[in-house]
């Protein structure tokens, strides 16, 4: 940004997407995408060590993680069975169930040098210390930070994807309480799963190159470390 009103008028902008998004309908907007990524199932412990590998080239990745649900009340969660990981070429659909060790994938969760970034995490963190006691470490959360911003309740994946990057994301209520625990993955699975951890990259970029003040209501670990170029590879 160059001077003060180049502030003023993004912030105006910024504000004027969230209170009034615009109102072309849902099918009108071109659909949300991976993109050019290379979507990869994972299955085996020398297929996780090779994911995690090439995901520690870079700093910051999209992330989220699947159950299959539950349908009577009281009834004990079911075990996390899908956790997706994305950069900007890649996406990772770790089928936790069917891999017998996943050491490399729980220190990579909980090593804070690596920013896992995620749409209302609370939920994610919860599963994977109930399931495996580890803390996650590093994390971004999208809805906090605009909430924060807008004292608005949580915004969520498809909000955020036509607010900010005009796109229509496709959320399938029955894609999303289908059986992850399946032993192959639909395509409809496979799809929904991998945007859920997509979009959440792509929106925290836009954001931070469309609205540099952004940066200010993240916490201040990232944003030292963002304007010292800690996160640039």
């Amino acid at each position: 940004m160059s001077n003060g009103s180049d502030s003023l008028k993004l912030i105006t902008e910024f504000f004027a997407l969230l209170d009034e998004p615009k109102s072309e309908d849902d099918y009108l907007l071109s659909e949300y995408t991976t993109g050019n990524r290379k979507i990869v199932i994972v299955q085996t412990v020398q297929e996780l060590e090779l994911a995690i590998k090439s995901l520690k080239k870079t700093k910051l990745i999209g992330f989220d993680s699947e159950q299959k649900p539950t349908f009577k009340k009281g009834e004990k969660a079911n075990k996390i069975s899908l956790i997706q990981i994305a950069n900007a070429d890649e996406c990772y659909l770790i089928q936790v169930l069917k891999i017998k060790d996943i050491t490399p994938l729980l220190d990579f969760i909980r090593d804070r040098n690596y920013v896992k970034i995620g749409i209302n995490l609370v939920g994610d963190k919860k599963a994977l210390y109930d399931e495996f006691k580890i803390h996650m470490k590093g994390t971004l959360d999208l809805d906090g930070i605009l909430t924060k911003l807008t004292s608005k309740n949580s915004i969520g994946a498809k909000k955020v994807a036509k607010v900010f990057l005009n796109k229509n994301i496709q959320k399938s209520k029955k894609v999303s309480v289908s059986n992850w625990e399946a032993d192959v993955l639909s395509d409809k699975q496979i799809k929904y799963a991998s945007e859920d951890a997509t979009v959440v990259y792509d929106t925290i970029f836009h954001l931070i190159k469309e609205y540099p003040f952004v940066l200010k209501a993240m916490p201040q670990w990232f944003e030292e470390n963002f304007e010292n170029g800690g996160y640039s590879s």
